[in-house]
């Protein structure tokens, strides 16, 4: 049996684009020793739109409002975090996935990455409301080609939203590709 077939994760191929660094010896050492999770940042005030989410009644007028308001927030820090946070951030590389599962991926790169590396990525995910993810993952394989290297990994550290986020894109994607083979197949049919 092919090792694609035992997958437990649908992966779809995708183009997403990303920001990665390596791990610290030091940051690394948190990783195995089970506290990952402290180098992902975390939200130590909750938003006010949280908060008011959590009292506003699930598919209502006032849900999808501070949806929407949440995902002008996300997008905001997101902004905020790539012009005047991230110039502190020393070493980082910018590269794009381009296969994706709950619990891995594959990306491009013409950064030298060997097995067992543990780097950091922030990926940018339009379409969902966290608009972006950050996790740590462990580099599996890596294939050169001439200058550029296509790297597989596992997810090691993620939050749970975070990992939703994932999810909610692949299954996305899955549906879209489905319709398309049925089109492809049977002509379209109206339904």
């Amino acid at each position: 049996m092919d090792s694609d077939n035992r997958r437990k994760d649908f992966r779809i191929d995708i183009t997403l684009y990303f920001r990665w660094k390596a791990l610290t010896v030091e940051e690394t050492e948190l990783l195995r020793r089970g506290m990952g999770s402290t180098l992902l940042k975390r939200k130590e005030v909750p938003s006010p739109i949280d908060e008011i989410l959590k009292q506003t009644a699930p598919g209502s007028r006032e849900e999808q409002l501070y949806r929407s308001l949440q995902l002008i927030n996300n997008k905001l820090d997101f902004i905020i975090d790539n012009t005047f946070l991230e110039s502190t951030e020393s070493q980082q590389h910018q590269d794009k996935i381009t296969e994706l599962s709950g619990s891995g991926l594959k990306f491009l790169t013409h950064e030298k990455l060997s097995l067992g590396n543990f780097i950091k990525m922030n990926i940018i995910m339009p379409g969902t409301f966290q608009y972006q993810v950050e996790l740590i993952v462990e580099v599996l394989r890596v294939e050169r080609r001439g200058n550029i290297s296509e790297v597989a990994a596992q997810i090691e550290e993620i939050d749970e939203t975070a990992k939703d986020a994932i999810i909610k894109i692949v299954f996305q994607k899955q549906r879209q590709e489905i319709r398309r083979e049925k089109q492809i197949q049977g002509g379209q049919i109206d339904g």
